[in-house]
């Protein structure tokens, strides 16, 4: 019943959120740069 449960999903969902989200950029920017490295 009490609120650590879900205060620590929370972090761990918005940290892994953050993660996931630069890996996708990142791996977007890698996938562009060798689509588009030798045009550019």
């Amino acid at each position: 019943m009490s609120d650590e449960p879900q205060t620590l999903m929370e972090r761990l969902q918005a940290r892994s959120g953050w993660v996931i989200g630069i890996v996708a950029l990142a791996a977007w920017f890698a996938m562009l740069w060798f689509m588009f490295g030798d045009v550019l």
